[in-house]
């Protein structure tokens, strides 16, 4: 049997008899942490409990036999309305004033702080639509328009990027290393006929090292130009999908290094496979390439010795791939496949991209990491189904850009934005670099 005694060394159980088990790996399990709660009260059982006479309580190995029940409090928020009675007054001079100004003038309408980083969340962060944030506050006893309400949000999210937008956006231009994508959204624009929703286009620019994520919104376009317009002094390495606007950094003057996707190559090959297996040949080598890259990660290879494990590892691989795509693109047959040719002509097109793997080992070799930065985005369209207006797609490229870059570092996006708000109001003199979502403490 397979049984052995506590003093049995491994070194005597026959090699034949040692039987890998079946049984997969499981991860280990998380340690139990306490609910993050704004409150704890711990109710001693004196506090409660009176032990009638004669009776004790009962031990247990020694100490008493004592355990917690727990139970959730849901304290419901209140809304304080706050009148401020103002009066005018004459100055010696003969000029006027007032005996003081809006307190929430600089946020640029009624709502405190924490209300406004609250109203922005729900709807930036939790998806909800502004109809649905109205029937919210209504049944907290704040009766409001959708307009004064959209006004309001707005209002605060120019205050933002007034004040922070400028320091975050050069921050991440400054990376070495971009994951870029793009998605459409829902714009209403003026047209001769009235209001029309046109598809315009939202860019993702994902500093992946520094946990930080500028959306550009470039009057909607898709073009060069929209992409030279951020990436016009970056000198790094950015890895992006097909989209032929990146082939202008793939000259030989270029000063940025264009690495391309290999997920979105494999799945043209996958969506090709019940057609032709052959496709197949293409498909093996490239999950054994992302099986090396889960392997870099796991054993935490800096960037340097990933380079020289793909070059020793993957290198030959990618050989192997473009042999084989530039045998089949000679098929006559494979090529008569309308999905074969496609995946070939993909892989033979970008195959400078994608190879540029071999260049960089901080550089990923798929770019979903950028992709899922766009479903915020995304399931906000599904819930509202349009962005607003010109204006209001700038705005929200930026309250996405802070929120997405506070849950990449694990900071709580209400309480941030509630100490920029914070910031803004009462004039903190802050070191604004401090308060990016990769530096931000919540004492500084």
């Amino acid at each position: 049997g397979n049984e052995t005694s506590g003093n049995t060394s491994s070194d005597n159980v026959p090699e034949q008899n040692s039987k890998p088990s079946r049984r997969k790996e499981t991860a280990p399990r998380a340690e139990k942490s306490r609910l993050k709660v704004d409150k704890v009260v711990v109710h001693e059982i004196e506090d409660y409990y009176q032990l009638p006479d004669g009776a004790r309580f009962m031990n247990r190995n020694g100490m008493p036999d004592v355990w917690e029940y727990r139970v959730i409090e849901h304290v419901r928020a209140h809304n304080v309305e706050h009148v401020y009675k103002v009066a005018r007054v004459k100055l010696t001079d003969g000029t006027f004033t007032s005996t003081m100004e809006h307190p929430l003038k600089n946020l640029g309408g009624i709502f405190s702080p924490e209300l406004l980083a609250r109203l922005l969340c729900l709807k930036y962060d939790f998806s909800m639509p502004e109809n649905r944030e109205i029937r919210l506050l209504a049944r907290e006893g704040i009766h409001i328009s959708n307009t004064t309400l959209n006004s309001y949000i707005h209002n605060g999210i120019a205050k933002l990027k007034e004040f922070i937008e400028d320091v975050f956006k050069e921050f991440v231009q400054r990376a070495k290393y971009l994951m870029v994508d793009e998605t459409t959204e829902l714009v209403g624009v003026e047209t001769k006929e009235g209001k029309a929703y046109r598809r315009k286009y939202l860019w993702a620019f994902f500093a992946k090292h520094i946990k930080m994520v500028y959306y550009h919104y470039n009057n909607g376009s898709r073009s060069s130009d929209a992409a030279k317009s951020f990436l016009e002094y970056f000198m790094g390495t950015i890895s992006t999908d097909g989209y032929t606007v990146y082939r202008m950094y793939d000259g030989e003057d270029s000063k940025v290094l264009h690495i391309g996707c290999w997920t979105h190559c494999r799945r043209l090959w996958v969506d090709a496979l019940p057609s032709d297996r052959t496709a197949m040949d293409i498909i093996d080598p490239i999950g054994e390439m992302f099986r090396n890259e889960d392997l870099f990660r796991m054993m935490k290879l800096s960037g340097e010795q990933i380079k020289e494990r793909r070059l020793k590892l993957t290198g030959p691989i990618l050989e192997r791939i473009h042999h084989k795509v530039v045998i089949m693109m000679q098929d006559a047959k494979i090529m008569a496949n309308e999905l074969m040719r496609k995946a070939v002509n993909y892989t033979i097109h970008q195959w400078k991209s994608l190879r540029n793997i071999l260049k960089d080992g901080s550089a990923e070799i798929s770019n979903n990491l950028c992709e899922q930065r766009m479903k915020p985005v995304k399931l906000l369209l599904k819930n509202c189904m349009n962005i607003g207006s010109e204006d209001a797609a700038e705005n929200s490229a930026f309250i996405f850009s802070l929120i997405e870059s506070c849950k990449l570092n694990d900071i709580a996006p209400q309480d941030y934005l509630k100490h920029l708000f914070e910031c803004i109001l009462y004039g903190k003199d802050c070191d604004k670099k401090a308060l990016l979502p990769c530096f931000y403490k919540p004492e500084c």
